[in-house]
């Protein structure tokens, strides 16, 4: 686990650790399951990364800060950065059951553990010390949108560039596997029934949002090479398609 902060708690840690499941089947066990923390860390998140965004993106207004807000704390961006960035499965307290169906993999376990050591660490250090592990867990993502303000919406992006030539993309489901409460889902978007992007992620959101994401600098530049290609020495641009 690479939380990166010496708690002056360790039981705080413990805490933000303990899946339900784990006090289930433990009543002797006096720790309290994750959910109090989880509960403190959401709010306490939500207001660091709307400070961060409203300094460091000075000129975008409310609608768009709100839209990337929700998607910097939402349950996939949480959930893979517990995994890529802090390395938190191994470290969850579960029961035997939530253990064998998956658990340390599983989504909202990863969200709401991410969340809980948010939590822990106000209570354990304050406002400041949370504020540098949320950027430091949070840097990559900040830094992406930094470079493109679409990437947090890959979807609307692609729409948006999309729609007025070639109308709006195609989302098809190729694959869903694994059992009912931890599916995986294979998606394609088509661009004029071309295959642009393929995605994958344990809901259809997330894969129809990676292959907008694999898609859109493909269109992008497929544009670019157009407009130059079929721009005259008068600089007027001839109206045949792709």
């Amino acid at each position: 686990m690479q939380v990166g902060v010496a708690f002056h708690n360790l039981a705080l840690l413990r805490e933000a650790l303990t899946h339900p499941s784990y006090a289930n089947e433990h009543p002797d066990d006096p720790t309290p399951t994750n959910e109090r923390l989880e509960f403190l860390g959401d709010a306490t998140l939500g207001l660091i990364v709307a400070q961060t965004l409203f300094a460091r993106f000075p000129d975008v207004q409310e609608g768009r800060l709100t839209e990337w807000r929700s998607q910097l704390v939402c349950g996939p961006t949480l959930s893979r950065i517990a995994v890529d960035v802090l390395d938190l499965g191994p470290w969850l307290r579960l029961g035997r059951g939530e253990e064998q169906t998956g658990g340390r993999e599983r989504e909202g376990n990863l969200e709401r553990a991410y969340e809980a050591i948010v939590g822990a660490i106000y209570l354990d250090q304050g406002l400041d010390v949370v504020r540098d592990f949320v950027a430091r867990t949070l840097h990559d993502d900040l830094e992406a949108l930094t470079r493109d303000p679409d990437i947090l919406n890959p979807k609307g992006a692609l729409q948006q560039i999309a729609q007025d030539r070639f109308g709006r993309p195609e989302y098809v489901l190729v694959m869903a596997d694994g059992p009912e409460h931890e599916r995986h889902f294979n998606i394609e978007v088509r661009v004029a029934g071309e295959v642009l992007g393929h995605g994958s992620g344990s809901s259809k959101q997330e894969a129809e949002k990676e292959a907008a994401r694999e898609a859109l600098p493909i269109l992008r530049a497929r544009l670019a090479n157009h407009s130059q290609s079929t721009a005259d020495p008068s600089g007027q641009r001839s109206e045949s398609g792709i």
